[in-house]
């Protein structure tokens, strides 16, 4: 009776502390495979006229119910050719659901961003992003047990759980804005970086009808660079987050080789590449990845979390599982086809 108690307790704590304090953002691994999670200045900046991406999340299994996050994003750059000099807009649309525990607790959201372009030169870019959505903050509690639900012989559903139960749902609107840039050195490495800020206005979220918990503003900065070696190019990154009190900061690359020829002029022999790498998650963990990319068109990434943070003990540095795939296509291949029989 006693760890039955002890039990409940504790899962009644942890529903009541996830509710009241302040509220997080969704979080992942492959910041770099979440481009509208990060930026809507991301809205797209791609090497191609379309952009889809499906990632899955699923991390702590080894404490009890897991911890999912499933997210979506669609982008492509517009009116390229009306504008001119290399300019172009942006528009993307992503969406996220992201489930807690076995009361289910957490957001579904969709949002749509735009981004404006301004080129400079051939890789040179500088680009402001804005963002809108609709959200949902919700629980459900039915399925929890409490410590007055059991009648001394067993768990009775039919018995009154004597507790003040929050809302299970609520809504809100939310905002975001941001600015990417990206050029070219003189050495030929290339690097991009930009910076955001999401929830500009702090919508409440707090399920117990007050205002005292808030989507406070998430500020956060993201960049990479792009070495080319003889062999390997290096492509080392970073993503720091700041909200509120909680900080995340994940530094660390990825090294990739393209396998195959790449053709100026036809459709065929387009290039693959493979991608292995390793970042780290500052105080949380340890985050091995690999990728692979198939004819610059499909690109499929997976990565683990192993756990350094005193959650360890619990969790035996077991952390979660990502995975991402994305699909980046043309419209319209405007390459030549050569007649058969001729060089390439």
């Amino acid at each position: 009776m006693l760890r039955r108690r002890s039990v409940l307790w504790l899962s009644a704590w942890f529903l009541f502390f996830s509710l009241r304090s302040t509220a997080q953002d969704v979080h992942f691994s492959q910041f770099f495979n979440a481009p509208l999670v990060v930026n809507p200045a991301n809205a797209g900046d791609i090497e191609g006229d379309q952009r889809f991406v499906l990632v899955h999340r699923e991390q702590w299994r080894s404490t009890g119910s897991p911890f999912k996050t499933d997210a979506f994003s669609y982008d492509a750059p517009i009116l390229g050719g009306r504008l001119g000099g290399g300019r172009y807009l942006g528009v993307g649309l992503n969406a996220f659901s992201d489930r807690a525990g076995s009361a289910r607790f957490g957001d579904t959201q969709a949002n749509l961003s735009i981004s404006y372009a301004i080129r400079s030169g051939r890789e040179s870019l500088v680009a402001f992003g804005l963002q809108g959505g609709y959200g949902q903050r919700s629980a459900s509690f039915e399925g929890l047990r409490w410590d007055s639900q059991y009648n001394g012989a067993g768990y009775d559903p039919t018995l009154p759980t004597n507790e003040n139960m929050p809302n299970s749902r609520i809504r809100f609107a939310d905002f975001g804005a941001g600015i990417l840039a990206k050029g070219e050195l003189k050495n030929g490495m290339r690097w991009k970086g930009g910076a955001s800020v999401f929830h500009l206005t702090e919508p409440i979220v707090s399920l117990f009808g007050g205002d005292e918990d808030r989507l406070l503003r998430r500020f956060a900065a993201h960049g990479e660079l792009r070495i080319d070696g003889d062999r390997w190019i290096w492509l080392p990154k970073f993503f720091v987050a700041q909200q509120g009190a909680s900080r995340e900061i994940n530094v660390g690359g990825l090294i990739h080789r393209r396998i195959g020829l790449d053709s100026r002029y036809t459709t065929d022999k387009n290039s693959s590449a493979i991608f292995v790498g390793c970042f780290y998650r500052v105080g949380d963990a340890v985050v091995p990845t690999v990728q692979f990319e198939w004819e610059r068109r499909l690109v499929a990434a997976l990565n683990y979390d192993i756990t350094l943070s005193p959650l360890r003990n619990t969790t035996m540095y077991r952390g979660g599982m990502e995975l991402s795939v994305q699909w980046i296509g043309v419209f319209r291949d405007k390459r030549m086809r050569l007649p058969k029989g001729r060089a390439q």
